[in-house]
């Protein structure tokens, strides 16, 4: 799935940037073709070396991932399902706490009154939020949805009221959570996650061409409507539009920024972007995204947007050692992708883990869209693997599977 996200996010938009197809992204600056054939190039070279690295991890390595069967799915205990229920209540009881930070909602106003001013707004409830952002974000969005894909999993087992209930209050709180701050992708990404979880579960995670058609309509169609409401698009079309370029387009275009921006603008970082946890390493971590996007963009900056420039993880890779990085790191990250798959493998199959494989797989899609050095030092996973180790080891055990067999750890 992650290769599948490196072709979609980093590639296929480049041929519309080449080509002067997208009006949007040549009046912000993509007119130069040369450098627009660089980033191909570079992605190219990406995903091929990315795939290098899988293929050594699993082949010479070793580290072929346990194959998933649906058949082997294990219900939850009484005890686990009590924890899940707690964690949903801490869950409400930060988002009732963030949105009293917050002075205005940008899903309100943009009911109430109109669309112009959300950019402001959104900027507010996200990289201007006062405060620790991150944790709310990991505990509203990151843990909620690992509860709405685990009671999904429950309520597609066993079909009765009360897994009905679960599932629609976890899902009800997941899509206000993503809808809140009118961001178009946050909703589209939990539908494809459920998606995911429907086909683990009832699919042995084989995707059906014959329901996938429709799923996709659907997504496009929802964001289409997004895209008229939140985002003032004045026809389905420019709206459709819009979302074709910001899906495919919209990610890798800041990379042609980057090749502007480094070395000609600033020296190659040398692992600056890297974190820097507990500010253990005498540097302050190089916010590389906000500072390209000040760059290209001042305008926002001097309104007091906070705006950044993510764009596919070489680019983060670029930035730091140049283009002799970008084959290094994709290598590094094939390897980590690999390994972090096998891992994942050889856990127990039941509603919290397939919540949590859903998760992860949507976690590691962002390399397309993200750099590479948070997954070295990642709040985010670090928090979820140690939630989801507690409520599977509460009752007593910790089952690995290994060849299709149980393996019960006390």
């Amino acid at each position: 799935m992650t290769t599948v996200f490196l072709l979609m996010f980093s590639f296929v938009g480049t041929l519309p940037l080449f080509y002067f197809l997208d009006d949007y992204r040549y009046d912000n600056g993509v007119q130069d073709q040369f450098l627009v054939l660089q980033v191909l190039f570079y992605s190219s070279v990406n995903i091929i070396i990315f795939l290098c690295g899988v293929i050594f991890a699993r082949k010479v390595l070793g580290f072929r991932p346990v194959p998933f069967f649906s058949h082997e799915i294990r219900y939850l205990s009484v005890l686990q399902k009590a924890l899940l229920i707690i964690i949903y209540a801490f869950c409400v009881f930060v988002l009732f706490i963030y949105l009293k930070k917050i002075d205005k909602v940008a899903i309100i106003i943009a009911i109430t009154e109109s669309v112009s001013s959300l950019q402001e707004y959104r900027s507010d409830m996200g990289n201007s939020f006062q405060g620790n952002y991150h944790w709310y974000k990991l505990v509203m969005r990151d843990v909620g949805s690992l509860l709405t894909f685990a009671s999904f999993v429950l309520w597609l087992n066993r079909k009765n009221l009360t897994t009905f209930i679960a599932f629609s209050a976890t899902l009800g709180y997941s899509v206000f959570v993503a809808i809140m701050a009118t961001q178009k992708s946050p909703l589209a990404w939990l539908l494809i996650g459920l998606f995911m979880t429907y086909v683990l579960v009832r699919n042995n995670g084989l995707i059906p061409i014959r329901k996938l058609i429709p799923f996709v309509f659907a997504i496009i169609s929802l964001l289409v409507v997004t895209y008229i409401f939140f985002m003032g698009s004045d026809s389905v079309g420019s709206a459709l539009w819009s979302v074709f370029s910001r899906a495919f387009s919209g990610s890798i275009s800041p990379a042609y920024f980057y090749l502007e921006f480094f070395p000609a603008h600033q020296d190659y970082l040398l692992g600056r972007t890297f974190p820097n946890p507990g500010g253990l390493m005498p540097y302050e971590p190089y916010q590389y995204t906000i500072e390209v996007m000040n760059w290209r963009f001042p305008s926002l900056a001097s309104s007091g947007v906070v705006g950044t420039a993510p764009t596919v993880f070489w680019g983060e890779a670029y930035a730091n050692f140049g283009p002799v990085g970008i084959p290094i790191v994709a290598f590094i990250m094939g390897g980590v992708t690999a390994v972090t798959s096998y891992l994942i493998s050889k856990i127990e199959i039941n509603p919290i883990s397939i919540g949590f494989v859903v998760w992860l797989i949507l976690k590691f899609r962002e390399l397309a869209v993200s750099g590479f050095s948070a997954y070295f030092y990642n709040v985010y996973i670090i928090s979820l693997v140690l939630i989801v180790f507690v409520i599977l080891s509460v009752r007593g055990c910790f089952r690995i599977r290994r060849n299709n067999m149980n393996l019960s750890v006390q």
